[in-house]
């Protein structure tokens, strides 16, 4: 009885159920969309880091990180791309010559990172050559071309064909110097990244630092997909014994925090929004009970004890929030679909973002375990913010409640 009672008493005043509702459908909905727009935000830079940066694993000599000495070479570097090379799980290998030095032009100089490439690899490693907005990408055919960032390029007041000087040490501590003419200028997600990083032919850099054709510094391993990384990660510790392998996610560590905290924010962002819907529910179901005073007086005179006038009151909230619900995660899972195919054009906030690694179009995503958790907070809300409401109720006298006007 109590089940259709509670029914048909959301539909007295069909304005104001529907407004609570809508109010549900609204706040999940916003929920949701905020979610999913914070992973799409994260989950683009995380992928700008996997695939235009970092790769999914890096191999190095052990010291190299903390030294970045170019003469700390990954040991038998040719055997070890070789076997990697052959592995199906492993999408594209290159290996990288690197040094920090000293670039500069007719006007000003900066510290950089020179970093030696064969081009055909990194255009599958982190297609580099997609990058290139002026100049070619190694077309050329000289041995002292460069590749810049559109950054420092600025900073150095250099243009196409200007020339440039690089300045650094070799594997003796002698200094070196050349003069190298720039081929391209290139912009990437990550502004601060390209204010340093600079780009040079590796047989080029491996002389001028006097290391042999078969020694580099950094192993980089691009997988087809990132299910594999454990065991690839495994294999290369087996075939390169004495070197440092490490994972993306141990190289960029902040990277790793949001996604082990993301739970974390899902909660948070969602309590935020639920908090400011709660008080919204209170409201509407406080209305509804001091609107029916002399009715539930009524119904404790002929004997409705307070445990069912309570449980009428939470059945009457829970029906609204079973109708919300629903239509508020139908309404974001389709927000999310959609918006996830086209994205979101943010590009007037370009100049911000690419100096955090973020790119200016955001794909919105979310795992389905997060809809669940969202629903599920959002009908715990609803009926806790009906305790207060049926309360009110239960503190009714009879006989006072039925004269009331």
């Amino acid at each position: 009885m109590l089940v259709q009672i509670a029914w048909r008493n959301i539909w007295r005043n069909k304005t104001r159920s529907l407004i609570v509702t809508s109010s549900i459908a609204i706040g999940l909905w916003a929920g949701i969309f905020i979610l999913a727009f914070a992973w799409g935000m994260y989950k683009n830079n995380i992928d700008e880091t996997v695939f235009k940066q970092l790769s999914h694993l890096q191999i190095h000599h052990p010291l190299f990180s903390k030294e970045n000495d170019a003469k700390l070479t990954v040991p038998g570097s040719n055997e070890v791309l070789e076997k990697l090379r052959s592995q199906p799980q492993v999408a594209s290998v290159s290996s990288r010559v690197i040094t920090s030095g000293m670039i500069s032009s007719t006007t000003t100089a900066g510290g950089v990172k020179i970093i030696g490439i064969d081009p055909d690899s990194e255009k599958q490693q982190i297609r580099l050559n997609e990058n290139v907005r002026q100049g070619g990408y190694f077309e050329s055919g000289k041995e002292n071309e460069i590749l810049l960032g559109e950054k420092l390029a600025k900073k150095l007041k250099v243009k196409l064909k200007s020339k440039v000087v690089l300045t650094f040490t070799d594997v003796n501590s002698d200094i070196i110097s050349g003069a190298f003419r720039v081929g391209g200028i290139y912009r990437s997600g990550n502004l601060s990244l390209d204010e340093v990083n600079v780009y040079i032919l590796r047989p080029k850099l491996r002389e001028f630092l006097g290391l042999d054709q078969d020694e580099t510094n950094e192993i980089a391993i691009l997988l087809k997909s990132e299910g594999d990384l454990a065991y690839i990660k495994e294999y290369s510790n087996s075939i390169a014994p004495g070197s440092k392998v490490e994972d993306w996610k141990e190289m960029a560590p902040e990277l790793r925090l949001v996604i082990e905290s993301f739970n974390l924010y899902t909660y948070i962002i969602t309590g935020i929004i639920l908090l400011a819907l709660t008080f919204g529910i209170v409201n509407t179901m406080l209305m509804s009970v001091l609107e029916r005073i002399r009715e539930l007086g009524m119904l404790m005179a002929i004997g409705l004890n307070k445990l069912k006038i309570f449980l009428m009151i939470m059945l009457e909230t829970l029906y609204l929030s079973l109708i919300g619900c629903p239509a508020g995660l139908l309404i974001g899972w389709l927000t999310v679909k959609i918006l996830g195919n086209y994205g979101i054009n943010i590009s007037m906030f370009s100049e911000g973002l690419s100096s955090y690694g973020f790119s200016p179009v955001i794909y919105p995503a979310l795992d389905d375990q997060k809809y669940g958790v969202v629903a599920i907070m959002c009908l715990i809300t609803a009926l806790l913010s009906a305790i207060y409401p049926a309360y009110k109720a239960l503190q009714l006298n009879p006989s006072e409640a039925i004269r009331k006007i």
